[in-house]
């Protein structure tokens, strides 16, 4: 049945489009997305352009969707399903037909119809690159000319398969480019990783002991490949080869030998060398929002913020992240060690309202979920149910972040299967989250019995959790 489905939408989507020769004679770029989702997370799809989103496409009964491009530039465009984002690549006169089964979101994507073969191509170099990603670790203990030797081979094969595709296929030059160079830099990616993955010695000695043509390829580089700009593999590259050139740097300069990302002159460094060789505007600011956002967003030293935010401004181009940067480290700071936590408005499940702080009489853990986030709001709300067996001195109060009614709130938690014991929500979601810096969803509080911030930044799943509950219920 849903073979037949597939070919009758393939069908009545040539007639539209591929009755007219290759080349549109209008001089209109028009292209077909259609397909369907099995086990969606929403009954939506958000298409997007460089992050910015073009239209929310919304799932039918049989959760299907259509949707068409005009008056584009060919390029990857991003679909987000409400949980999980993957690109596809379009170019004119694409018709393009997916399925995807959302338990197995990346495995099970596969594409027909005209443009199939180039996304799926580059669908198997994707889930390819994740098992090198998996095994890097491992293999960083090689010395350098094995490891090299080992990602250069399965560089070379992908390139032998591509080389394939286009003498059958005869695929467009704008793939062709496009596909080369995502299968050149996942292999340059891996070997800026090399030095970080080798923790047998420090990173020092590790770019000390490097073939001097280890990074030969550096010097043909494209910091502003404007084709690229979307696309994971170019986008990884560049911000494993920022934070491997400012390692070098801060070394040069330092008595370091070893990483910490949260050195606040490494990063320093790394904003000042994307300024230097990024003028792409979009590749820049987005880089250096990648930065910043990392670094406020795990570090602890908040008398480091001004300095970074300050290097930040006189960078970046983009007003939108000056702002949201600006109003996240305001955040930040009220929100140290040994300070209350903001006047914070909740709704009960009656719509009454309270105040956060007027819930803390105790050692308390203030963990937030969101409808969007579904492998978190389950994995969360069971880790809180283990940790309140094991932890009863503690209090631990659930916040959900969106814009949602108590009866819709429960529905979730209900479909769900979770425990509902203790949940709130914020009266004034936007501003709440941004007061309480909420992000990412995953940040939880702890306070102690005096309702004083012990950590704002602190991860439930992490190994040293339970260690800083301990400490709490020791002081």
């Amino acid at each position: 049945m849903k073979f037949n489905f597939l070919s009758l939408i393939l069908l009545l989507v040539c007639s539209l489009f591929s009755c007219k020769d290759d080349k549109d004679e209008t001089g209109v770029n028009e292209a077909f997305i259609g397909g369907e989702i099995v086990n969606p997370n929403s009954n939506y799809i958000v298409f997007k352009k460089a992050d910015v989103p073009l239209d929310t496409v919304f799932l039918n009964s049989e959760n299907r969707f259509s949707y068409k491009l005009s008056n584009f530039e060919p390029g990857f465009f991003g679909f987000f399903d409400g949980r999980e984002y993957q690109n596809i690549l379009v170019e004119p006169n694409d018709n393009l037909l997916l399925r995807l089964n959302t338990i197995d979101f990346d495995e099970s994507l596969v594409f027909t119809g005209k443009g199939a073969r180039e996304n799926n191509f580059l669908m198997e170099l994707y889930l390819k690159n994740e098992k090198d990603d998996e095994n890097i670790l491992g293999l960083g203990q090689k010395d350098a000319e094995e490891f090299d030797s080992i990602f250069r081979e399965s560089r070379d094969l992908k390139l032998k398969k591509l080389e394939k595709l286009k003498a059958k296929y005869n695929t467009s030059p704008f793939f062709n480019e496009i596909a080369e160079k995502s299968i050149n830099y996942e292999y340059y990616a891996h070997k800026e990783l090399y030095p970080l993955a080798n923790y047998k010695i420090s990173e020092l000695d590790a770019f000390n002991s490097l073939p001097e043509d280890f990074y030969d390829y550096r010097e043909n580089i494209d910091y502003n490949d404007e084709d690229l700009k979307d696309y994971s593999p170019y986008v990884s590259f560049l911000r494993f080869h920022f934070n491997n050139i400012a390692l070098q740097k801060h070394f040069s300069h330092s008595k370091d030998s070893e990483y910490n990302k949260l050195d606040l002159h490494y990063n320093l460094d790394k904003l000042e060398l994307i300024d230097k060789y990024v003028s792409n505007e979009d590749i820049k600011n987005n880089l250096l929002k990648f930065v910043i956002s990392q670094f406020i967003t795990f570090s602890k030293n908040t008398e480091h913020y001004d300095a970074i935010l300050e290097s930040f401004k006189n960078k970046s181009t983009n007003l939108e992240d000056i702002k949201v940067s600006t109003q996240f480290i305001n955040s930040y700071k009220r929100l140290k060690p040994g300070n209350r936590l903001p006047q914070i408005t909740l709704l009960d499940n009656k719509d009454k309202e309270i105040n956060l702080n007027e819930l803390i009489k105790k050692p308390t853990v203030v963990y937030f979920w969101s409808k969007k986030n579904k492998n978190h709001l389950i994995y969360s709300h069971k880790r809180v149910k283990e940790l309140n067996v094991k932890y009863p001195e503690f209090n631990f109060i659930a916040i959900n972040v969106d814009s949602i009614s108590y009866k819709e709130q429960v529905r979730i938690l209900k479909r769900n299967e979770v425990r509902i014991n203790n949940e709130y929500r914020f009266k004034s979601p936007k501003q709440s989250k941004l007061t309480l810096s909420v992000k990412p969803i995953q940040k939880v509080f702890i306070l102690n019995k005096n309702g004083e911030i012990v950590n704002a930044k602190a991860n439930m799943f992490g190994i040293v959790f339970e260690q800083e509950l301990l400490g709490v219920l020791n002081q």
